[in-house]
Order: C-alpha cells, then sequence, then structure tokens
C-alpha cells in the first residue's frame, strides 16, 4: 500500500522567484565503496562537513614502522580530496575521532606512544585542506584495552565546546592509587591547556574508571555543562557498568552515574552517544558476561538517560551486534542510528557491517547488514553520521573483501531506510527492554598539567578506489524516506521561496533542490519535482 502522505500542495505554485540564483546541485547518490592501498587502512570515525563533504580518521598500517593516524576528505559522492598520513615515529599512532570546528578546521583526538605512559594523548588541528597547525601530547596512557585485555581500546573522544576550545577524553592506567582513571582536557583553539582533570573511581587499587566520549549540554540554553560517558569497574560486584557523568565547565562533577544490567554476571559500557532534541543522552555500548580479564562482551545496549540528572528512561537489549566506538548518532527523524557489525552466529555467516536504528522511545526499528556474506572476509561499522543536506547516512569502517587486497576504508552511504544499492541484508534481531540498575558512585577528581607541544609530521597517500555499486536516488525525495510527499514539498517550497538551499546551514555549494543541475532552483525543476509528486513515479 501507498503510504505517502497527499494533501495536494502541488497544486499552489509558489509565483514569481522563477531563475533565482543560488549554486549548484547537490549529489544525490548512495553507494558502498572501499579505498586503500597495499597497506593496511581503516576508518574509525566519519563525520559529515558544512560544504557537503566527508571525512574520515583512523589508522595506517605498513609493516616495519610505526602505525599512522589517517585522515581522508571526500565529496559527497564519496570522491577522494585528499588523503593524509600523521605519523610521529617514535612507537605507533592511532586516529579515533574528529570533529570540524566553526572555522572549518579539522580536529583529531588520536593515540601516540610518541609521548610514553603518561603524555600518549595527542590532539591536533587541521586546516579544510589537512595541513597540521597545531599539536599537543595530553595526559593519558595510549593502546590501553577497554574492559578487558582482548579488547581494542576505546580511543580519545574530541569535540569543540564553547568559546571555541577543545574537549576530549580518555583514561591513563597505574595512576592516582586506581587502576585507571578518566580523564578529560580542556584547550582553547590554539591548543594551550586550560584544565586536565582525572576523575578517580572508588574501592581498591584494580578499581577502573573509563571515558569514551564527551559532548556539551545543550540544555539548559545557554549552559556550558559537559557530558561524558564510558565504563567504570564495579569491585563489589565484580563486573562493569556504564557510566554518565555531567561536569561544569571547570570539571566539576554535577552528578555522577553508574548503570548495572539487571542480569547476573551480565557487564555492559557506553561506548558513544548522541543528544536528542531535549537534550537527553542516547548510549550505545557492549553488553555480555565480561570481566577482568575475560573476553569484551560483544552484545549491544542502548538507553537513554536524562540529562538533569542521569536518571535511565528506557534501555533496550540487541543480541549478534557489536557497536563500533563513539557510534551513535540521534536522527531528524528522532531516532537513534548506530553503527557496529554482527559477528558469525548472529545474523550473517561472517562478520558484516552493520546499522541499527532505535525509535526515541527506545523500540527497535530495523537492522541491515553489508558485505560479501561468504566465509573469509571481514567487514566491520565503525563510526555513522547523518547525511547534509538532506536525509540518510553515511557510514565509515573497514572492508577486506573488496579494495587494495587488505585491509581498507570502508564508505557506505545509504537511504533512510538503510538501502545502500548492493550487498545488503535486512535482519531481525532478538531484541528486549530493560531496566537498568543505578549506583551513585564516589568519584573524586585531581588536577594535572600534563601537556606538551608536538609537531605532527604530514604526508599524502595515494589511494586506489573500489566501487560496488553506485546508484542515484529519486529526484524530488529531498528527506530521503523513500517517498515523494509533502515532507519534500516544504522542503522544495523553501528552497524556492526563499532562494536558499533548505540546509542548516545553507550552503549554496549542495544544494538538493536544483534537481537538473543547472545552478537555479526554479520552474524547470518545480516541473520535475511535480511530476515525481503526482505520478508517484521518479522523474
Amino acid at each position: 500500500m501507498d503510504t505517502r502522505k497527499r494533501s495536494g500542495m502541488c497544486a499552489f505554485v509558489v509565483a514569481g522567484l522563477c531563475g533565482s540564483a543560488i549554486g549548484s546541485a547537490a549529489s544525490a547518490q548512495i553507494f558502498q565503496r572501499a579505498y586503500g592501498t597495499p597497506a593496511q587502512e581503516v576508518a574509525l570515525d566519519i563525520t559529515d562537513l558544512y560544504d557537503c563533504d566527508y571525512a574520515t580518521v583512523g589508522i595506517r598500517s605498513v609493516a616495519g614502522i610505526p602505525s599512522a593516524i589517517q585522515g581522508v576528505r571526500y565529496n559527497s559522492d564519496g570522491n577522494i580530496l585528499w588523503s593524509k598520513q600523521y605519523l610521529l615515529t617514535q612507537g605507533n599512532n592511532a586516529g579515533y575521532t574528529l570533529v570540524e570546528a566553526g572555522d572549518r578546521a579539522l580536529i583529531f583526538g588520536c593515540e601516540s606512544a610518541f609521548g610514553g605512559v603518561a603524555v600518549g594523548k595527542l590532539v591536533f588541528r587541521v586546516t579544510p585542506a589537512g595541513i597540521p597547525i597545531w599539536g599537543t601530547l595530553l595526559q593519558g596512557t595510549p593502546f590501553v584495552p577497554s574492559i578487558a585485555p582482548a579488547a581494542g581500546t576505546l580511543g580519545v573522544s574530541v569535540r569543540e565546546i564553547f568559546n571555541k576550545q577543545i574537549a576530549s577524553v580518555n583514561r591513563q592506567v597505574g595512576a592516582l592509587g586506581v587502576s585507571r582513571v578518566g580523564v578529560l582536557t580542556v584547550q582553547t583553539a590554539a591548543g594551550i591547556l586550560v584544565i586536565e582533570r582525572a576523575y578517580i573511581p572508588p574501592g581498591s587499587d584494580a578499581s577502573e574508571l573509563d571515558f569514551s566520549e564527551v559532548r556539551q549540554a545543550r540544555f539548559p540554553t545557554g549552559s556550558n555543562d559537559l557530558l561524558i560517558v564510558g565504563n567504570i569497574l564495579d569491585v563489589t560486584v565484580g563486573r562493569y557498568g556504564a557510566f554518565a557523568m555531567r561536569t561544569d565547565s571547570a570539571g566539576n562533577i554535577i552528578w555522577a552515574r553508574e548503570y548495572l544490567h539487571p542480569s547476573a554476571g551480565i557487564s555492559i559500557t557506553a561506548d558513544g552517544f548522541a543528544l536528542d532534541g531535549a537534550g537527553d543522552l542516547i548510549f550505545s555500548g557492549r553488553r555480555g558476561p565480561a570481566v577482568p580479564g575475560q573476553l569484551s562482551p560483544s552484545d549491544l545496549i542502548v538507553a537513554k538517560l536524562d540529562h538533569l540528572t542521569g536518571a535511565p528512561i528506557w534501555a533496550l537489549d540487541v543480541d549478534g551486534f557489536t557497536n563500533g566506538y563513539q557510534a551513535v548518532i540521534f536522527t531528524p527523524a528522532r531516532t537513534a542510528v548506530i553503527a557496529g557489525m554482527v559477528s558469525p552466529g548472529a545474523a550473517a555467516p561472517i562478520n558484516s557491517a552493520s546499522l541499527i536504528e532505535v525509535s526515541g522511545a527506545g523500540v527497535f526499528i530495523r537492522q541491515q547488514i553489508y558485505g560479501p556474506f561468504v566465509a573469509g572476509f571481514n567487514v566491520r561499522g565503525e563510526g555513522v553520521t547523518n547525511w547534509r543536506p538532506w536525509g540518510g547516512y553515511a557510514m565509515g569502517g573497514v572492508t577486506n573483501d573488496i579494495g587494495a587486497g587488505g585491509n581498507d576504508i570502508y564508505f557506505v552511504k545509504t537511504y533512510t531506510d538503510f538501502t545502500s544499492g548492493c550487498r545488503e541484508r535486512i535482519v531481525d534481531p532478538v531484541r528486549k527492554p530493560v531496566a537498568l540498575a543505578v549506583k551513585t558512585p564516589g568519584i573524586q577528581v585531581a588536577s594535572s598539567d600534563l601537556w606538551q607541544p608536538v609537531n605532527v609530521p604530514v604526508n599524502d597517500i595515494t589511494m586506489l578506489t573500489t566501487t560496488p555499486c553506485f546508484t542515484k536516488r529519486c529526484v524530488g525525495d529531498l528527506n530521503g524516506d523513500g517517498f515523494v510527499d509533502d515532507d519534500d514539498f516544504v522542503i522544495f517550497a523553501n528552497a524556492y521561496n526563499t532562494l536558499i538551499c533548505p540546509t542548516n546551514p545553507a550552503l549554496y555549494s549542495c544544494c538538493p533542490a536544483d534537481f537538473n543541475g543547472d545552478g537555479f532552483v526554479d520552474d524547470d525543476d518545480f516541473v520535475l519535482f511535480a511530476n515525481a509528486y503526482n505520478a508517484l513515479l521518479c522523474p
């Protein structure tokens, strides 16, 4: 049944605005692509940029030399604009997260063995062309396993906050009388240290507190508070709980909460979070029978927390899915989308990249998996972002089944229904709502000033691009929901009426309403839109 909303809006012609120049058309494609060299590459985070480009950050490994941080910028069709390798040569390096600053520079959250076990967090800023502006080594131990020796590190989360400052979180081991402390650092836009705080969990010297992501609070309006998530080892029960905290701008704790799964012996983490329209936290994390020294959990927990109190609002278990780190977003449709992978014995014969969507009320909506679906390959989703300017998602990760022959960067661009055009399958995982138990741990705070400027060497990397599929979307489906309906007409009319593209912020370089690509949103585009709307077909 056709469920599109039809109110006859297209009977009304927006008059008097014909032939208004507002820029070129935005590309409107879905695809799967891989990018690689004979070395090994992986993207651990992806973000959409102001001008409708994308950027990823991750790791590049060449045999015989330390691993490097790799940053890549793409246009909206997934074509590489530049690819850079950043390598401090005295030890391994890894890039985990990136953010676009207000001046369009990119800020990378990384780790480097160059700084040793105490100053191993690396934060650096590059121009929009990828050229380093400054770099700093900060408090933190690099390459520390997250919650168990067999698991990968949570890395470093970086975010631009109030007054153009930069906040980052990570961890340090063997410090301040416990096994692990969470670390918060705030710097100026020029990289100068403002505050550095270590958060010490209660209990014995085996106690652990680990931070995975930081964001500025959205409400109350004008607030400079910070929100942080991670995981904590509860030594009284011998398992890990998810952790969340709100601080003021100086890092003083407003509230701190520990969240335990209701099932005995089950550990959970909070590996990343997004803020919904009300400013509440939606976190994704791992779930499973993990205790110190054992394997990390491999199932999913998604939960929503009140931003003012930390009280849990809902939580959902999803089986057979392992989320990427800092790999959850809140969408314009008021849903949460999480990137990760499914493993053998779950919904696929081999590791496959995957996206999951959950409503703002905690109801499972859909899951899609991506990859070759044959034995012998490893495909993972590590990060996800919204499309700009129209609906859909972009996932970054790693694949070794296409591309240059090894582990390559994997870029999947989808509609809002997760369709990418090939190598995909809908799955229906086992899931159930759960109620989290809440504790208020007695966290202590210590100040430090461990930081030093560092030069970040850079060089260009030429990569091979492989494209299994590249498909144009339906003209007129501006919000990417698979229909040409009233919601799309509203978007089109805004562009036609106001002479600007319906993006936030408006950009002439990426206008989705210029269907014929002539640089104008005019009557010719209106005819194309009306044909799609009236005939129920894409023109």
